[in-house]
């Protein structure tokens, strides 16, 4: 059973090299590397399309978070506005 991994093992590591005239790149990737600007715009709307999960999670989860905290606060007993910033008051530099 080891023997015949290892066979398995260095087949799947071999066949990109064995097999290379088949792993070329799509169509897509393939023309994805100029510059022009359709390549350039399809490979931006990639890219937010990627990224949208993740700012979709972490708005959720932040929400989440922020309710958490809020309702922490609100049982601690401290209200939303909070108690006034009191500035360091120097009675020399105030001419009172």
């Amino acid at each position: 059973m080891k023997r015949r991994m290892r066979i398995y093992g260095v087949l799947i590591g071999l066949a990109p090299v064995l097999l290379h005239r088949m792993a070329h790149a799509c169509a897509v990737c393939l023309n994805g590397a100029g510059g022009e600007r359709l390549t350039d715009a399809f490979n931006w709307s990639v890219l937010f399309l990627m990224a949208m999960p993740y700012t979709i999670l972490f708005s959720v989860i932040g929400f989440f978070f922020y309710s958490y905290r809020r309702a922490a606060k609100k049982a601690r007993g401290e209200t939303e506005k909070g108690t006034p910033l009191h500035l360091a008051w120097i009675h020399k530099e105030s001419g009172r």
